[in-house]
Formats: structure tokens, sequence, C-alpha cells
């Protein structure tokens, strides 16, 4: 008796025993996949697929990990047409964190209330990751899902994968502020970081519990860059500003539809400043932006510039900045070139004395406004007009101590002037050497002083002759510039050329006459109840805004056919409109053709 009391108590204790190792390696390993995911996740889901109303159930879920096949999540939720939210607050140490999204078929990911992954479509089973440096602390973790139908999967899970510091300056995210209205005004109701201004939110919310329409959002961060000439790419639905290096380069600060735009500014070598600035109105929400770099420092010429700064356009009076620059390449934006010379209503002039061997050659110069070169003391280029950026070009043959001038005027809005040369030919008179030939397809083939049916023609070509491309053509490519035997150079129809090399691998260049000036006080108003106003002269191009009946705009120009006329809107904005619905104070036909 004595020894079965004995050994029961022992098989008491040593089943203790067992089951407090039992619990204590369950909880361990609990607690290690716990840490690794930061605790359950509240689930909600829903019978629709935009998360509305009540939940059909809610629930804790140990991790993020289904694969439901064409079954559903519970008894309460159907097979198909549903959604899901998960939300978990993680204690995390600070680095770097990679989310990885597997999903059939939409779903999204915010950190913080800021969205890393968007993948808010119907699609097969895929997966799409995502890198976040995360400070340390808590952190707001929501994933939101949904399901169209057939087979239903939805995984998401997230790893340490970079140390306590934040990666290097090229990969810093994004600072960004949003707003509960269109104006950025008042505290921001989120902040956080993404690693990328790359958002199509749809018809839905960038965050949960923030509005989908009506907010605005700011993105502010230092990118590292090399020196050179940068493109910007934006495409907003709807308003856009973006500041590049303290200037402001897009300002479309408008409702609109998706609408892309691009501008390209000379950035020196270091973290740049950005800014970006958007507004949502109704519908649809989107913002992207993108940049590459287009093109290096150019060389710096021979001799240096005496450069000379007024505060008129004119280049009248003393000079408000006298000082020596190695180059003209500037892209001053909606800046200046210093602290004492105004913004707007400036001008400029540049003279130097540069050292060249015998040869032909190019002077180019691109300008918003005007530009005129001298070269030699003889005016090769003559564009002294308002106007976007153009660039325009003239040869000279010289050699030795060569005198060089450049004068240059700013109007309003962006400033930019750049100036270069190089030699087209060791052998004065000849042109050359030539990237590649063209040779005459029709039977007649007229030779132009500029790239335009509205230029003087210079001579003729028969077909089957072969000229020598001088490297140029106009913007869209319908123009290429030849050199003739005798030296001449000109302009021919790209239509009628077959060409060595691809026409668009030419320099786009326009010619040196300033465009046909708009009659003087040319106005139309519109005899039409909302009239579309287009980003080009017919209805392919998008409407953008529309002006309703009375209203009176200013006349611009005319495409070829004189069936769209380009106006100025009261607010400033520019656009085509067809003009069957204008009255107008002179003839359509007589405004200059501003597209052909």
């Amino acid at each position: 008796m004595y020894s079965w009391q004995t050994f029961r108590r022992y098989r008491f204790a040593l089943l203790a025993l067992l089951l407090s190792l039992f619990v204590f390696v369950t909880l361990s390993s609990s607690s290690l996949n716990l840490s690794a995911q930061g605790g359950a996740w509240a689930g909600q889901y829903w019978n629709n697929r935009n998360l509305s109303g009540t939940p059909a159930l809610t629930r804790q879920d140990a991790s993020i990990n289904f694969d439901w096949g064409n079954g559903s999540p519970a008894a309460e939720i159907f097979p198909d047409n549903f959604s899901a939210q998960w939300t978990q607050t993680a204690n995390l140490p600070a680095g770097t964190y990679r989310f990885t999204a597997t999903t059939d078929d939409g779903m999204r990911v915010w950190v913080d209330n800021v969205m890393i992954i968007d993948a808010w479509f119907d699609s097969q089973s895929h997966t799409i990751t995502a890198d976040v440096f995360l400070g340390a602390g808590n952190h707001t973790i929501v994933v939101q899902y949904y399901e169209a139908g057939g087979v239903a999967v939805a995984k998401m899970n997230y790893v340490l994968v970079g140390g306590q510091t934040p990666p290097p300056s090229a990969n810093q995210p994004w600072f960004n502020e949003y707003f509960a209205n269109t104006n950025l005004s008042g505290p921001p109701t989120l902040t956080g970081t993404t690693s990328a201004v790359n958002f199509n939110w749809g018809f839905g919310s960038p965050a949960p519990g923030f509005p989908a329409d009506f907010f605005s959002v700011r993105w502010v961060r230092n990118l590292p860059l090399e020196a050179g000439r940068y493109r910007f790419t934006v495409t907003s639905d709807d308003g856009v500003r973006l500041w590049v290096n303290n200037n402001l380069i897009i300002d479309q600060w408008r409702t609109q539809a998706a609408t892309t735009f691009n501008a390209e500014i000379d950035l020196p070598s270091g973290d740049i400043p950005v800014k970006v600035e958007y507004y949502e109105n109704t519908e649809r929400a989107q913002i992207v932006l993108t940049w590459t770099k287009i093109s290096s420092p150019p060389a710096p010429p021979t001799g240096s510039y005496r450069a000379e700064y007024f505060n008129n356009m004119d280049l009248s009076g003393s000079p408000v900045l006298v000082r020596d620059e190695a180059a003209i390449n500037y892209n001053w934006g909606y800046g200046s070139p210093a602290a004492q010379v105004q913004v707007d209503h400036f001008s400029a002039r540049w003279t130097t004395n540069l050292s060249l061997s015998p040869g032909r050659y190019r002077f180019v110069a691109s300008s918003d406004d005007g530009v005129r070169v001298w070269v030699n003391n003889q005016l090769i280029i003559d564009a002294w007009f308002d106007r976007p950026v153009r660039t325009f070009s003239g040869e000279a043959d010289v050699s030795g101590t060569v005198p060089v001038r450049v004068e240059y005027y700013e109007n309003t809005n962006l400033a930019e002037m750049r100036f270069s040369y190089t030699l087209v030919s060791s052998s004065p008179g000849t042109g050359g050497p030539f990237p590649g030939t063209g040779t005459v397809t029709s039977y007649r083939l007229n030779v132009r002083t500029g790239p335009g049916t509205n230029f003087a023609i210079i001579t003729t070509l028969n077909n089957g002759a072969v000229v020598n491309l001088t490297g140029f053509r106009n913007g869209d490519a319908t123009w290429v510039q030849i050199a003739l035997p005798n030296g001449t150079v000109g302009w021919v129809s790209a239509l009628y050329l077959k060409t060595s090399i691809p026409v668009s691998s030419l320099t786009p260049i326009t010619g040196t006459t300033p465009p046909p000036q708009t009659p003087a006080g040319a106005k139309g108003t519109v005899n039409t109840g909302a009239l579309n106003v287009r980003t080009g002269p017919g209805v392919s191009f998008p409407a953008f805004t529309t002006i309703d009946y009375g209203t009176n705009v200013s006349l611009l120009g005319r495409n070829a056919n004189a069936t769209w006329a380009k106006v100025i809107l009261t607010d400033g904005r520019q656009g085509w409109v067809n003009a069957s619905y204008l009255i107008t104070n002179v003839p359509v036909a007589s405004l200059p053709v501003l597209s052909q």
C-alpha cells in the first residue's frame, strides 16, 4: 500500500513536470512566432469586396497565411466577393523590414498610415515586396484584402533584413504629411514615410479612416544626385506642384484628369531638396513622380565669360551684377541668377574671346525667353522674342582668337539660358563630318530655309538625289536639316527622305525665325454651352476644363486648316478649342499657325 501511494505521488509529479515542460516549450515557440510577427492580428471579414458596412465576422488570426482555394474563411463568409482587414500593433527594434504580400485578388498594406504595397486589382496569385526602415517602438500595420472569384489567397509577413541604422541616403524615404483638406492647411491628419511617390488610390482612400476625396499631401526629401541635367516627370489627378533645388519647376495646381507633366533642370552634385505637393478633388486619385538624368554637365569653354546682369529686359543702364562664369548653362526655373537680380524682367550679356582652330563651328543657344549671339562680330542667332524654351543654332567659319557675345532676356515664368559650340568641319565652308545621308523619294523635293512650308524655297532636289544630314531635325521629327554640295544648309520634309539613320536619333532644333505675330487684341467669345478646352488641336486630345457661353478668351494661334484655335483663359491657362464655337474679332485664318 505504501509503495502504491509513493508511486502515485511520483506519477503525479512526473506528469506535472512533463506538463510544465510542454507548456514552456509551447509558450516559447509561440513567443518566438509572435516576436517575428508582432502579435496576433485583429481580423474583420465582410461579404462584399469594399470592406463596407458592419463586418460579418470578427476574430483574432495568429497570422495572415491563408490559402482558402475555392472555399471561404468561415461559414459566415461567402466563398467569392468578400473582403477582409487585419490590424496589428507591433513593438519592433529599429531596422529595415521587408514586407511580403502574396495575394489573389487584391491587397493593400499600410505601416503607420503610409501605404507601402498597393495591389488593389483583380489578379491571379502573385507576390509583392516592400522594404521600409522603422524606428524602434510601436508600429501599426493594416492589411486589406478582397477576393473577386475563383481561388482565394491572402498571405502577408514581414522580417527584419537590415541593421539598426537607416539605409544610405539613396534609399532614404520620403517624409509625408496628409491633410483632410485640399490646401495643405492646419496640422496634418497623418504623417509618416514612404519609399516612393507612386500612388494610384482609384476611388479609394490613402489610409483607413482618411477621406477618399478633398485631401492634400506634401512629400519632402533630399535626393543624392550627380551633377547634370535631369528630367522630372509627374502624373497627377488632380493638382500638383514640384520644387527641385528650391525651384518651382511644375505648377499644375488645378482639378484635372490624370495628366503627365515634364520639366528639366540643371543640378549640381550632392543632396538636392525635392518637395511635392498634391491635392485630390473628387473621383479618382493618383500621383506618380519619377526622374532621370538626361545629360552630364558640358565641358567648360576654352575661356571664361564676363557676365553682366541687368534689372530690365533691354540691357540698359548699369549692370546690377558683374562676374566671371566658366559656362553659360543655366536653368533658373522660377528663380533668379543671384540675389541682386530680380526674378522676372531681367537681362544678361556674356562676352568672351575663344581661341579656336580653323574650321566651321556650330553655335547653339537654348533659351526661355529671348537670345542673340554674335560670333566674330556677326549676328548668327537672332531670336529676341518671348517664348517657352527653344533651341537655335548658327554656323560660322572662324580661326584664331574669336570674339563672342551672347545676350539674353527673361520676361516672366520660367528662365533658362544655355550656350555651347562644336567643331563640325576642320575645312571651313565644306560642312561635316556628317552623321548620315538621305535619299530623295519624291519626284521633286523642295529645300527650304526652315522646318516648314511657310519658309522660303532654296532649291529643289530630284528623285534619287543623295544629300548629307547635318545631324539636326525639328521637334516632332517631320523635318530634317541637310547640307547641299555647295555648303548651303537647308530643310526638307522627312516624309520624302529615306535616311541611313533614324530621324528620331538626330538632335531636335528649331529655326531662328520668330513665329508670326498674333493680331493685336485678337479675341473670341464662346457661342455654345460648356466648350471643351483641350491640350491639343483635336478631339483626340484630353479636355482639362470647359468654358461657358459668353466667356471671352484671348486668341494666340490656330492649327494649319484653321479649325482649332489656341486661347488664353482668364486664369492664364492656355489650351485649344474648336474654332467653330467662337465668335472672333479677327479671322481665325489670320492667326499664326502654332500646330501642323
